[in-house]
């Protein structure tokens, strides 16, 4: 169901993503690339981009992990709204996955840990992440190989953005680069009918 390509985002412009500064943490744009970067944790550091607002789509982003170990996390943001609003998928740096629904800083898990053999464990490392969302139904791709996949009704559109963790006192540094995203044809499939037999009068 992934048809033409929406748009494409090579980081060039820094004005579409929320970026920051600080002694502990920061989200930057720069060399076609965004940065997210923590000096210790516990802490975590996210960049939403501020348009377009979607609804069905499919994104896949090149990521790239400089410095991150054990439970250390990263991923990406969709379906993000005003007031901490989002889906959240996840990579720990353990080589595991996950998928939460965040709502004004309350997290609901919808998916806990799994194992993956696509999940890079520690850093360096470069893979993809992709996501395919339809109505309700969200399925996850790690180097184009499929993870899993559920259903949630809850929020309905948003924008995407990114997301970095450090778990200890060692830093974590995570760039994220070649963001597109595509248009949705798909259309789920109406359940069939089951026939009842009419009877005699």
């Amino acid at each position: 169901g992934v048809a033409e390509l929406m748009f494409r985002d090579d980081f060039s412009d820094a004005a579409l993503w929320n970026v920051s500064v600080s002694d502990s943490a920061s989200a930057q744009v720069a060399d076609n690339r965004l940065t997210l970067a923590l000096s210790a944790g516990p802490q975590s550091i996210a960049s939403l981009r501020s348009e377009p607002l979607l609804t069905d789509f499919y994104a896949q982003v090149r990521v790239y992990t400089s410095l991150c170990r054990g439970n250390d996390q990263y991923g990406m943001l969709f379906r993000a709204s005003p007031g901490g609003t989002y889906y959240r998928f996840l990579l720990a740096c353990n080589g595991s996955i996950r998928l939460e629904r965040v709502r004004g800083g309350a997290v609901d898990i919808l998916q806990n840990w799994l194992p993956s053999g696509d999940a890079p464990p520690g850093a360096p490392a470069e893979l993809m992440i992709g996501i395919w969302v339809s109505g309700t139904e969200f399925r996850f791709l790690l180097n184009d190989r499929f993870q899993f996949s559920l259903r949630d009704p809850v929020m309905h559109s948003g924008t995407l953005g990114f997301f970095a963790y450090a778990s200890g006192k060692t830093p974590v540094m995570v760039s994220f680069s070649d963001l597109e995203v595509f248009v949705m044809a798909y259309v789920s499939p109406t359940p069939t009918q089951t026939p009842t037999s009419t009877p005699t009068p």
